[in-house]
């Protein structure tokens, strides 16, 4: 990862605020998802300094990076990220987005509650990310907050009961799960991108490429929750990989890495899920 980091910024210094955009990007993805936070902070000394110095071990490697080439202005702004330690983890409850919900059909439960858990922050953010598209940069950061928390939202398992009703086979379900996600991550993105572009048509390409890398990491982390499918579990675990899959997903040109990873996690899935409906079968 440090080495296609480093070669990123020596061949094109414009990707700096990009790499420092994901590094922000997906560390507030892992400092939201702790699912340890309450316990550290009732049980563990100083539990929010310890955290601090889990998250500078965390960044490190970006700000070698950005030092090695040379963005001096940057790597402070990374650097400062481990105050994230102090913020808030949010916590969902009672029922939210009455409205949104019905939309989502049924068997995409994990996009329910997505909905339950972010909204009207999630609205919020994507009401934004459109308010400000005359910004360069805002905006995909907004956009990439949004499927960071729709990917993390992928660690929850389905009952099997679930798995059985809404597809015959593995290869099907996965193919619904994969497409479905593809459709409402462009429904979500598209806007957003096209009217961004608007205000900064040169940049039509950086655009397109992190709206691509934004559906990979959805994508790929839909796969790779049913490589390691464990029924009514969650599987947090799934987090790191998420996080560095999203670290290149915000780089533009950089989605192929992501990409790699949710081909290389595809027959993972397929031969885990095939024990799930053959056990019915049989």
């Amino acid at each position: 990862m440090v080495v296609l980091l480093h070669s990123a910024v020596q061949n094109d210094a414009s990707l700096v605020p990009y790499i420092a955009g994901g590094a922000a990007l997906t560390l507030w993805g892992f400092h939201q998802r702790r699912g340890d936070h309450a316990f550290l902070l009732r049980h563990v000394p100083h539990a929010r300094q310890a955290m601090a110095v889990e998250y500078a071990v965390m960044l490190l490697p970006v700000v070698v990076v950005l030092l090695a080439g040379g963005a001096w202005k940057w790597a402070p702004v990374v650097a400062a990220l481990v105050l994230m330690a102090w913020l808030p983890v949010v916590q969902g409850g009672g029922v939210r987005g009455i409205w949104l919900r019905p939309l989502v059909p049924a068997q995409f439960f994990e996009w329910k509650s997505f909905v339950q858990h972010t909204h009207p922050f999630g609205l919020l953010l994507w009401t934004a990310a459109l308010a400000f598209c005359w910004l360069p940069v805002l905006p995909l950061f907004l956009l990439g907050i949004i499927a960071l928390m729709l990917a993390s939202a992928q660690e929850h398992c389905e009952p099997r009961a679930m798995l059985l009703a809404t597809a015959a086979d593995a290869r099907s379900l996965l193919r619904i799960k994969v497409r479905s996600a593809v459709r409402l991550m462009t429904v979500i993105l598209l806007p957003v991108l096209v009217a961004v572009t608007i205000f900064q048509p040169d940049w039509w390409w950086i655009h397109a490429l992190f709206g691509v890398g934004m559906v990979v990491l959805v994508a790929y982390a839909i796969v790779l929750k049913y490589a390691n499918y464990r029924p009514n579990n969650r599987l947090e675990a799934n987090g790191a990989n998420v996080s560095v899959a999203a670290l290149f997903a915000i780089l533009p040109g950089l989605s192929l890495v992501p990409l790699v990873m949710l081909l290389t996690e595809w027959p993972k899935a397929r031969a885990n899920l095939n024990a799930y409906f053959h056990a019915h079968h049989h």
